[in-house]
């Protein structure tokens, strides 16, 4: 039996999404489990649209979520080159094959003539399938064309049949060819379509196996109508079903961040996004639900792949992301996640890291996203500014409050032990007949300039002496 090939073919006219990066480890998983090969291809022949920015991000983020590839186009390969702009020749070739069989043909219909053939069936309530009104012209009527500045494009011609596959997540599905317009396969500036450049390539790469969303149903058709012509044996098939939102709509930003480059700037971890996005439409024999990769290869199972669309709910991602930072990241990774993500969101805290280990340290088991630490770097190395409201704020308070706190700071020692601090407000509250929270809603206003946030002792303790005293100190400049 010959090795399993399976491919993951972005277009670069966008960042990589959910159901985009959902495909590619998908693939990824069923070479991995059966010790195949996975190829990475960038189908760029949409040249208005596809950028080079692009296809290095969606690059950038399948190896920032853990993904690699065998071949590709910065790996090279023996089936090189693995971007279809590069390819263009082979595909005429195929096409000039196809038609010189007599199954395609020139077509030099204009788009403004396709338009109004489209109106007028629907309007009588047709399929709107095209008639073929170029499949047999005459060389008199095509020099016409030419003339006219015409330059055809190649259809493919369906041949009408009863077309029947064995999906591996779907089963036995069919159509009757008929229902099928003739495609495009070549426009007229040499560019294939997608369905019959994604052909070529597939068959000139060995590709085995191809897993892709289900919104690729119709293409599929097509492709095996072409493999057909070409008398090519074509890969199996499997259609994962698409990803819904959590009220069962189509999927989109406002639902959430959609994009892995959006997930990754709000602060999700790759593990835990890859764990996540392996059960949005699979689930192991088990049930497991937090896996890390190794384990998620182990247990991949097309078998397991539901034939029903999933629901992507980034709320449940975040209770992931919490788990992996507070349970399985170790401290030093989750600080070398914070430095990076510090630099893809152009700020920069100017905190020792041993800094930033204390309150990694102090905070994991309560964060959800990596963006949630940066509340305690943000306290620790900008002093608030005292505006009007809080000012305000500040002055609803007795003076002898202040008085009292800033001598029992500055008496105080235990500045490297967090219980202590905490013990320490509680008798000074206590010693002086006030309730704790009056002891503790000017040192938090004046520390961070809030009214809420992360524990106050927790607070005081990463500040230290001299910066919790200097700051206390400025209330002498307002009261």
């Amino acid at each position: 039996m010959s090795i399993m090939r399976v491919r993951f073919a972005p277009s670069p006219t966008g960042y990589l999404h959910i159901g985009g990066a959902r495909t590619a480890l998908f693939n990824y998983l069923l070479a991995r489990k059966n010790n195949g090969k996975f190829i990475l291809r960038i189908e760029d022949t949409d040249f208005e649209r596809s950028k080079k920015e692009y296809e290095d991000v969606i690059i950038r983020d399948l190896k920032w979520l853990g993904i690699d590839w065998d071949e590709g186009p910065d790996v090279g390969g023996d089936y090189k080159p693995y971007r279809q702009s590069e390819r263009l020749e082979i595909y005429k070739r195929y096409a000039d094959k196809l038609i010189e069989e007599g199954k395609a043909y020139y077509c030099y219909c204009t788009e403004e003539e396709l338009e109004i053939q489209r109106q007028l069936q629907l309007k009588e309530k047709k399929p709107p399938i095209y008639d073929r009104r170029c499949l047999n012209l005459i060389s008199k009527k095509k020099q016409e064309y030419e003339l006219e500045g015409r330059k055809p494009s190649v259809r493919f011609l369906v041949p009408y049949k009863q077309l029947e596959f064995q999906d591996l997540i779907h089963g036995k599905l069919s159509i009757d060819t008929k229902l099928v317009s003739d495609p495009i396969i070549l426009k007229s500036n040499g560019v294939p379509t997608y369905n019959f450049g994604v052909v070529i390539d597939d068959h000139l790469m060995n590709i085995t196996h191809v897993i892709r969303g289900d919104e690729h149903l119709d293409n599929t058709y097509r492709q095996l109508l072409i493999y057909e012509a070409l008398s090519w044996e074509p890969p199996f098939y499997g259609h994962i079903p698409m990803i819904l939102a959590p009220d069962r709509s189509k999927l989109s930003k406002r639902h959430g961040a959609t994009s892995v480059e959006e997930l990754k700037k709000l602060g999700f971890v790759n593990k835990a996004v890859i764990n996540y996005i392996s059960l949005l439409g699979w689930s192991p024999k088990d049930n497991t639900e937090i896996m890390l990769i190794n384990e998620i290869i182990q247990k991949f199972d097309l078998s397991g792949v539901l034939d029903h669309p999933a629901v992507y709910d980034i709320e449940k991602m975040k209770y992931f992301n919490h788990y992996y930072i507070a349970n399985i990241l170790k401290d030093d990774e989750i600080l070398e996640a914070l430095n990076k993500l510090e630099k893809l969101n152009e700020i920069k805290y100017n905190l020792d890291n041993n800094l930033k280990l204390e309150v990694i340290k102090l905070e994991k088991s309560r964060v959800y996203l990596l963006t949630d630490f940066f509340e305690l770097f943000d306290i620790i190395q900008n002093e608030p500014v005292l505006d009007e409201k809080i000012l305000n704020d500040l002055n609803t308070i007795d003076k002898n409050i202040f008085e009292l706190i800033i001598n029992s700071l500055n008496n105080f020692e235990n500045y490297d032990n967090m219980d202590k601090i905490r013990d320490y407000l509680k008798d000074v509250a206590k010693n002086n007949g006030l309730k704790i929270g009056l002891v503790y809603k000017p040192i938090r206003l004046l520390l961070t300039g809030k009214h809420e946030g992360p524990e106050l002792p927790k607070i005081i303790y990463l500040l230290g002496k001299e910066k919790t005293i200097k700051r206390i100190n400025k209330i002498k400049e307002f009261v």
